[in-house]
């Protein structure tokens, strides 16, 4: 198939390749910075995938059915740009000039949402890579919901991946190829440019394994191809698409490994080191271009043949675009007529972010004494009874992080169209999968493990935030109250180092209609970035049981954008001393008793304001809010199970935490508490003990 059209249509190619060499090494030596190994490495690769493989369409980039492309090598993002310019793609030549200047379309890596045909942010090694398993994953559980007309799959594309040597060291890639090996995702291919350079020197000083054999353990088909030789890639494309179309699932995703060289074509560097990520001089590109017969004075060059060749070559891609619409056109028809849940399913899937609220009938499972990862999973459960883009599931922590949807089974290589995942034990991986599905268009995806294990996530959750993507990461079991698990189970810090990523809605809701607000809050209104909760193991009481006057479940999810709200203020007194009591989760509670009690104390005179506070870096960024709920010369107190940093701006200089100062310890949760200060009884010393 596509060696055939390689054969026919390898000048174009060639002229192709040497357009986006020649781009990319005029944008990084413009820009004096930049890594030009892989664009001239990998221009072969990037030409063959763009102009004779993939399915895409420049005028209608989100299309759901194109084939997606994630450059995991982020570093050579001039590849990526050249390419997207060449294909068609809203980038021009001014875009290409700017590269990695302030707020251009080329940014150094390349930065999802910034330029219509880049599909993920990627940069750190390997999380392109593992997202997009995530995007191969929600390909075919989509194509599982939406069965073919006639001969004709509504859904059915590949992933391609560019992945180097870095990427396949990164730990986080081996999670996330080996549940891609072994769910069969036979739409993803990935390309490994083994060009035996790494930034310190030739890749043997660090990396002898062998790759092929690794991958082929994981359930991959290994393939071999001379990474700048069209025709000997053609073949190994051939053989992947083969490999890929075997029916019943029994096959697998497919590696293919591009034997070549960094910086080839550059007469100088070819093959050297120091070509992975130094720019070349002025002379050493006018050298590389005369090498590959382009005209060495002209800057940012696409030579006439090159022009030509991509309006030919992307005809074929339009085409295929038009066709498929023509075929959506009759089989929405066909189900409008004779399978009306299934085309009610296709509108409902891709209108994003049209979650319902919840009715009134589900505030009512937010009542009573409960953990709040019960009352989490109510949440989760209720929202996805009306929002079937809802999917996701645990690092094998399922029974206790309660995130598995019923009435829908657990995707296998054999069906996909459960809604709930078995992550198995990859937290790593678990996130940037999660970030790929979320990405990949149809779904929002959740994922769940311990909060303690936060940190193993971390870097997928930045990108999430920076990305500005709705993925859901669901953190139980979120203080010393895990117990007799002990200190290496206990978070501490991981709530503090979790707010401090900007863009990411950090939730650690007091009792069930908090949590209830804070997941409608992260699944209806939190569109534009990531949300992570923080839930409890023990049980915590019903907030309103302790109120004069129950709280409004409407009030109290609006109130949750805002990221604290008053909780009770228990008196006025004439010329008592006023106090503010904030806290978050499990400790609201201590913090209301501790209050009604130092209230009863006559001769303390005290007038107490309750906080519940979600999220403090979302209170202290709405300063109309924050200054109205902690007026500013009235002494403020914090208690919270965390090392506490997160609430330093909110009680000020004279203001107090009680917080955690170790790294807990192995007992029930009642000795715990009594051992580290978390009761009403201390929390009410600490507070007079301030005050005296």
């Amino acid at each position: 198939m596509f060696e055939k059209f390689v054969e026919k249509h390898i000048e174009d190619l060639t002229h192709i390749a040497n357009a986006v060499r020649s781009l990319s090494m005029d944008a990084v030596l413009k820009a004096k910075s930049g890594h030009i190994g892989l664009p001239l490495g990998c221009a072969e690769i990037g030409t063959l995938l763009y102009f004779a493989v993939m399915n895409y369409s420049p005028k209608n980039p989100n299309w759901i059915d194109r084939d997606r492309f994630v450059l995991s090598a982020g570093h050579g993002s001039m590849l990526l740009y050249s390419l997207l310019h060449l294909a068609g793609y809203d980038l021009n030549l001014e875009d290409l000039k700017q590269f990695r200047q302030l707020h251009s379309k080329t940014p150094g890596h390349p930065e999802y949402g910034h330029s219509a045909g880049v599909e993920c942010t990627t940069g750190p090694l390997g999380q392109g890579l593992s997202m997009a398993v995530g995007m191969a994953l929600s390909e075919r559980m989509l194509n599982a919901r939406f069965p073919h007309v006639g001969s004709n799959d509504i859904i059915d594309h590949r992933t391609f991946v560019l992945a180097g040597d870095g990427c396949l060291m990164e730990g986080v890639t081996s999670e996330a190829c080996s549940l891609a090996g072994h769910l069969k995702l036979n739409r993803l291919i990935v390309l490994y440019d083994a060009n035996n350079i790494t930034i310190d020197g030739t890749v043997d000083i660090t990396f002898s394994e062998d790759v092929a054999k690794r991958y082929e353990s994981y359930g991959f088909r290994i393939f071999h191809a001379e990474a700048n030789d069209f025709l000997s890639l053609a073949k190994a494309m051939d053989l992947a698409y083969e490999n890929s179309l075997l029916p019943n699932g029994e096959s697998g995703p497919s590696l293919i490994i591009c034997k070549g060289i960094a910086g080839k074509g550059s007469p100088k560097w070819e093959g050297k080191h120091k070509i992975h990520g130094n720019p070349m001089s002025a002379e050493d590109v006018a050298e590389a271009k005369k090498h590959l017969g382009l005209p060495a004075d002209k800057s940012f060059y696409v030579s006439p043949e090159a022009c030509e060749a991509s309006k030919t070559l992307l005809s074929f891609r339009e085409q295929k675009f038009l066709r498929w619409n023509s075929v959506l056109d009759d089989i929405l028809s066909n189900w409008k007529s004779n399978q009306k849940d299934i085309y009610r399913l296709w509108f409902e899937i891709f209108t994003p972010f049209s979650a319902q609220p919840f009715q009134e009938e589900q505030w009512k499972l937010a009542k009573g004494k409960m953990a709040t990862r019960v009352s989490g999973g109510k949440a989760l459960v209720e929202l996805a009874k009306s929002n079937p883009r809802l999917v996701g599931g645990s690092a094998d922590l399922a029974g206790s992080n309660l995130t598995t949807l019923p009435d829908t089974s657990f995707v296998s290589a054999k069906d996909f169209s459960g809604r709930n995942i078995h992550f198995g034990v990859r937290e790593h991986g678990m996130a940037a999968i999660c970030n790929g599905i979320t990405l990949h268009g149809a779904f929002q995806a959740f994922c769940a493990t311990f909060l303690v294990f936060s940190d193993y996530l971390r870097p997928a959750i930045r990108l999430a935030a920076l990305m500005k993507i709705p993925t859901l990461f669901i953190f139980t079991h979120d203080s010393y109250g895990v117990g007799e698990d002990g200190p290496t189970h206990q978070p501490v810090e991981h709530a503090d180092a979790l707010r401090a990523i900007p863009n990411l809605c950090t939730l650690r809701p007091a009792d069930g209609l908090e949590t209830f607000a804070a997941w409608e809050n992260a699944v209806t209104k939190n569109t534009m970035k990531p949300t992570a909760f923080l839930l409890t193991r023990q049980d915590l009481p019903d907030l309103d049981e302790h109120l004069e006057t129950p709280r409004l479940c409407s009030k109290i999810s609006k109130e949750i954008e805002k990221g604290a709200y008053l909780l009770k203020d228990f008196s006025n007194k004439n010329n008592a001393k006023k106090l503010i009591f904030v806290a978050s989760g499990s400790e609201v509670t201590i913090a209301f008793d501790a209050a009604k009690k130092l209230e009863q104390a006559q001769e303390l005179n005290l007038s107490i304001r309750v906080v519940s506070c979600l999220c403090p870096k979302t209170l202290v960024k709405n300063p109309v809010t924050f200054h109205f709920l902690v007026p500013k010369n009235t002494k403020t107190f914090a208690i919270e199970a965390s090392s506490g940093m997160s609430f330093g701006e909110i009680v000020g200089r004279d203001g107090s935490i009680l917080h955690m100062e170790s790294f807990g310890a192995s007992a029930p949760i009642s000795v715990l508490s009594q051992e580290f200060g978390f009761t009403v009884d201390h929390f009410v010393q600490f507070v007079k003990i301030q005050l005296a």
